[in-house]
């Protein structure tokens, strides 16, 4: 084990400084005297000067002064111990994650997906789950990235798909796939008869999700680097509401994962953007600390598997990640 310059000191010695001597400084320090300490580590007394002789040596530092009350930590042993204290927790949480990926995937897993994605992914993982990891349960919120995000960092969540996301502290966040936004409107617009349009020509009022949405501050962005504003008539915090509004003679734009149907059926009509061509890019974040790691690591990778499937077979408009 190598451990970081502490204030200037190194601890050195390689692989030489063992976890148990740490734990025996520890002890000391918390006892105040070898025998208190021996009897809390159910260890002999000579064992455990032996234990602090060894490390003193590994590390070329005197850590502990004796004296007739017992004994006390020295100004380098008091800084070893600091940091010791934090290498023993990072043992513990490694072994307590090691028994955990050596057991049957088994537990609750909390993830969340934007409401973009929620209704069309669900139904093809939640079967997979059942039938692949029958130990697993699993909890899903459907929200905003935005409130995915707070959630997933405050660990709430387990795992979060979000979009275009900056990195978090204490989350791991690797790409999913990239999905294209496109323009809906009513089959009767006068711009149902094109196949692409530019974004300057869009220029009637449109229904947007409103600004707390990570979609819109996408589209607005997208507007001013073309030195456009967007003409939103209303604000719509509701997919449905959008897409049926959109059917009722407005306009908005979106990815179409989750209104495939309605594009199917005729009920609205897609165009594609360009110029700027409109992507972004969805992340799967999950959590270093997490307590599930055996589960976690199992549900994020069937839904990576599961996302990228449904890509490929052209369900999902977008491209992969790789």
């Amino acid at each position: 084990m190598s451990i970081a310059p502490i204030n200037g000191i190194y601890i050195s010695g390689g692989d030489a400084v063992d976890v148990r001597d740490l734990r025996a400084l520890i002890g000391i320090a918390e006892a105040g005297s070898l025998s208190a300490a021996a009897k809390k580590l159910h260890l002999t007394q000579p064992a455990l000067s032996s234990t602090l002789r060894r490390l003193e040596a590994e590390l070329s530092l005197k850590l502990v002064q004796r004296h007739s009350r017992g004994v006390s930590l020295t100004e380098e042993g008091r800084m070893v111990v600091e940091r010791a204290y934090g290498v023993v927790r990072e043992m513990t949480e490694i072994s307590a994650a090691a028994q955990n990926f050596s057991q049957e995937a088994s537990g609750t897993v909390r993830i969340g997906l934007p409401t973009t994605v929620a209704g069309g992914l669900l139904p093809e993982l939640m079967p997979q789950i059942r039938d692949r990891y029958p130990k697993i349960k699993v909890y899903a919120l459907e929200a905003m990235t935005g409130v995915l995000n707070e959630q997933v960092q405050m660990g709430h969540l387990d795992l979060a798909v979000i979009y275009d996301s900056e990195p978090m502290a204490g989350l791991r966040s690797k790409p999913l796939i990239r999905e294209r936004l496109d323009l809906l409107v009513p089959t009767n617009h006068p711009l149902a008869s094109k196949q692409t349009v530019r974004l300057s020509e869009i220029t009637q009022p449109m229904v947007l999700p409103s600004v707390k949405h990570s979609i819109r501050r996408f589209i607005e962005h997208s507007f001013q680097t073309e030195g456009l504003t967007p003409n939103v008539t209303a604000d719509i915090d509701s997919l449905p509401g959008l897409i049926n509004m959109v059917a009722g003679g407005f306009m908005t734009i979106l990815p179409t994962f989750r209104c495939s149907t309605d594009i199917k059926h005729g009920r609205i009509k897609n165009i594609e953007i360009i110029r700027p061509h409109l992507e972004w890019t969805a992340h799967l974040a999950s959590r270093y600390d997490s307590n599930r790691p055996r589960a976690n690591l199992a549900i994020a990778q069937l839904l990576t598997e599961t996302c990228h499937r449904m890509v490929k077979e052209g369900r999902w408009p977008g491209s992969l990640c790789l």
